[in-house]
C-alpha cells in the first residue's frame, strides 16, 4: 500500500455560458485527473450554465509538480 502523504479536494462550482455541442444545448460535466486517478462530476443534462457544487478528493501519495489544466466536457 502507498503512503499516503494527504487529500485534495476541489471543490467544482458551476460553469457559465458554455458553448452549446448538441442542437440547442450540452451536457456538461467536470473531469479532474491527478497521476493515475480520474475524477468525474454529474452531467447536467441540457444546461449551458450548470451548477455542480460537488467536491472531489484525490490522494496524494508522493510530491508532484503542479500543473493546472482547464478542462470541461460539453
Amino acid at each position: 500500500m502507498e503512503h499516503l502523504l494527504g487529500l485534495l479536494r476541489v471543490h467544482i462550482h458551476r460553469g457559465v455560458n458554455l458553448a452549446v455541442r448538441d442542437v440547442t444545448s450540452s451536457d456538461p460535466y467536470v473531469i479532474i485527473r491527478m497521476g493515475k486517478q480520474k475524477l468525474k462530476t454529474r452531467v447536467v443534462k441540457k444546461n449551458i450554465n450548470p451548477v455542480w457544487d460537488e467536491d472531489l478528493t484525490l490522494s496524494v501519495a508522493e510530491p508532484l509538480p503542479v500543473k493546472l489544466v482547464s478542462s470541461l466536457s460539453l
